[in-house]
């Protein structure tokens, strides 16, 4: 076995590995795999699935959803997975599903402001029956200040800002009968966006006295002309209607027509299958969510048409014996955005654990030169750290190296320029391939799997910044299905090997997982470093040692869930404990390098490490989660403690909850994580932040002391 010659030359292979750094190949995938799957895999085809999803406004338990999910179900049998179903799933609220919506200027002159046959987002979500006609008064941002001697009582109010907030002080607050609003998705700058619809909701209430309302959201060009007309006396032609009005007074009539369910609400997500032939508790889940506002072509139509072509690719490899059946089972999950995930977990607690990984795909189709977006390969937080990160970056890299202009490249010789190994489409660009990777980040499915209590390792796919986001631009002309086919590779390379990996397989995982420990536990020296040289107080050279001392046993942690692998294997056991050894004794080198950093730096021996009365009591105190799901996850929603602590890191306190590591332990391990990125990053994290939040949900119950 290729374990028994690396525990013999040891460094000599680790050498010759490390060669790889700038490779044309990569050692997860022959080269005739690597032709396979780039031969196959069709970004047009994944973009033909995207043009039918754009058709749909596909909020959850809207009509177009389920129209949308009957499409992906006949698509996913179509590509050959096995036992495709919808899982029906409950919905907090009634289903809810606009019709038809009209918005017209009555005076001073007949125009079309919006209809919903042009766009679903003309209106916001969760607005109600109407059919009115009234004066349009304007409240500027919608504040209390704005609105104090503004009557609007049976009017209809424009307000530049939130819908949401036009309801609530508008209409429940001063007796507006329906809001007009224009705003742009994610704050963005009109004057950058102006014609851009921003995809916007309104709420809803359960008390009788707050009143059904409406709400349209217009594109800023729009909005602003009606700004102006309603503050200028003068004649105007404002609408290019060839005619000029006199400003200072508008009427307008909205009719709208919605079908609201009179029964429990419900959703679901789409489920398919390529069954393993050998392991059904190593399951590989690929994800990618389908709920979105109509168009949503990259966010994350994307992601569907992904998933379905990576499903016809593998089945048609299969079919023609260029490809083995999986030893694993791979599940494909189109899901209503990460509701599916948790309320399947919750009602299949046992599920789970059947999971040995998930690759999620949210936003991969970005053509890259429009807003000069990256495509972001996002690695798991340092609360779960795998082999998977180090799978992912080796295959990721291979991507990135081969789909970029490198000079010396160019200049080697006919056939290499501008990419030495591309991956194209018939229709899509020849740009290069932008990618980046980078630290944990949630906000998409993936991060359902992470959660401590449920403790699957999950990378992501997510592009960023995107201008085009949760609006009517997020459309088919801004996908590229070149960057398409290079998302669907990454991912299909990934779960072609995972499928496949048996024990003869540990030495290259255990290698690429130490020599990516390597640069991240010099990544971590640095900061520590970092520390010393601008301090020399007790707090910075506690902060120094437990970037070292935590960084080594998340590598350690790393190297053991190759095990999963090793199975019984004796060779793949004892190459397992060489490394676990080996990290051990780099723990030493990077201890011994620390403290004569700060002896060279400060001219003096550290301070002795001690630990305050706060940090005393936090040692004492260890907490578990509690045993169901369901209670967790609805206990730990009750768990108010207000701190600056970053959102991503409240969440590592929770996924570091693992029954033998104290308060004191956590904070270690989360103020580490944010000591690495950077406060930019992750903020800052205090003791008084993880200590607060943990009690917090203990007294709520999510978690308890043992």
């Amino acid at each position: 076995m290729p374990g028994i010659k690396l525990l013999g030359n040891y460094f000599v292979l680790l050498s010759l590995f490390s060669q790889f750094a700038f490779s044309q190949s990569t050692p997860f995938l022959s080269d005739i795999e690597i032709l396979n799957l780039t031969n196959e895999i069709s970004g047009d085809r994944a973009f033909e699935h995207i043009r039918w999803l754009t058709h749909w406004h596909r909020n959850s338990g809207m009509d177009g959803y389920f129209k949308a999910a009957d499409y992906v179900v006949q698509a996913a049998k179509d590509a050959g997975l096995e036992d495709v179903k919808f899982i029906e799933q409950p919905r907090d609220g009634a289903n809810y599903t606009a019709k038809s919506a009209e918005l017209w200027m009555i005076e001073p002159v007949e125009v079309k402001l919006a209809d919903i046959g042009d766009h679903a987002l003309y209106l916001a979500d969760n607005s109600s029956d109407a059919d009115v006609t009234a004066e349009l008064v304007w409240i500027e941002d919608g504040s209390k200040e704005a609105l104090e001697n503004i009557d609007v009582a049976g009017k209809i109010v424009l307000i530049h800002g939130s819908p949401w907030t036009g309801v609530q002080r508008a209409v429940w607050e001063k007796g507006a009968i329906g809001v007009v609003s224009y705003t742009t998705s994610e704050s963005r700058s009109m004057l950058d966006f102006p014609d851009q619809i921003a995809w916007t909701r309104i709420p809803t209430s359960e008390d009788s006295t707050k009143k059904a309302t409406f709400a349209f959201n217009l594109p800023p060009r729009k909005g602003e002309n009606l700004r102006k007309i309603l503050q200028t006396e003068g004649e105007q032609d404002f609408f290019a209607t060839g005619k000029r009005t006199k400003g200072g007074r508008i009427v307008v009539k909205a009719k709208v027509e919605v079908e609201i369910g009179d029964k429990a609400g419900r959703t679901g997500f789409i489920e398919g299958w390529i069954r393993g032939s050998k392991y059904h508790d190593q399951q590989i889940v690929l994800t990618a969510h389908l709920q979105e506002e109509q168009g949503s072509a990259n966010d994350d139509g994307s992601g569907c048409g992904n998933l379905l072509e990576i499903a016809r690719v593998f089945n048609k490899l299969i079919a023609e014996g260029k490809m083995q059946r999986p030893l694993r089972d791979i599940r494909f999950w189109w899901t209503d955005e990460i509701y599916s995930e948790y309320r399947y977990f919750q009602d299949n607690p046992q599920e789970p654990k059947k999971f040995l990984a998930n690759l999620h795909q949210d936003m991969t189709g970005a053509k890259q030169s429009m807003g000069s977006r990256v495509q972001h390969l996002i690695f798991a937080p340092l609360s779960i750290t795998s082999y998977l990160d180090a799978l992912f970056e080796n295959i990721g890299t291979y991507v990135v190296r081969t789909n970029n202009a490198y000079l010396a490249a160019s200049r080697s010789g006919p056939g290499l320029r501008p990419h030495t190994r591309p991956i194209y489409s018939t229709r899509g660009t020849r740009e290069g391939f932008n990618a980046a990777f980078v630290p944990y980040f949630g906000a998409s499915d993936y991060m359902c799997f992470i959660e401590g209590i449920i403790g699957v390792p999950a990378v992501g796919l997510i592009n960023w910044d995107d201008s085009y986001i949760h609006s009517s631009d997020d459309d088919l002309f801004q996908v590229d299905q070149t960057q398409l086919a290079r998302n669907s590779f990454i991912v299909a390379a990934m779960a072609h090997f995972l499928a496949h990996a048996e024990a003869d397989e540990v030495p290259l995982l255990a290698e690429e997982t130490y020599l990516r420990g390597q640069r991240s536990l010099n990544r971590d020296l640095q900061a520590a470093m970092q520390l010393v040289l601008q301090n020399d107080d007790l707090e910075s050279w506690k902060d120094a040692n437990l970037l070292v001392g935590q960084g080594l046993l998340r590598e350690k942690k790393a190297m053991r869930s190759i095990a999963v692998f090793a199975g019984k294997d004796n060779d793949a056991q004892k190459l397992l404990k060489v490394f676990d050894e080996r990290i051990a004794q780099l723990g030493t080198t990077m201890t011994g390098d620390l403290t004569a950093f700060y002896k060279n730096t400060h001219s003096e021996a550290p301070p002795k490490l001690s630990l305050s009365a706060e940090e005393k009591t936090a040692m004492q105190k260890i907490p578990e989660n509690i045993d169901s799901l369901n209670d967790y996850f609805s206990k730990r929603r009750s768990a108010h403690f207000r701190s600056d602590l970053h959102n991503i890191m409240q969440s590592e306190v929770y996924n570091f909850v693992d029954g033998s590591r104290s308060y004191y332990d956590i904070y270690k391990a989360v103020r580490a994580e944010a000591l690495t990125f950077g406060s930019w990053y992750y903020g800052t994290v205090g003791l008084q932040d993880v200590t607060g939040l943990l009690d917090a949900a203990v007294e709520a119950g999510a978690l308890k002391l043992k």
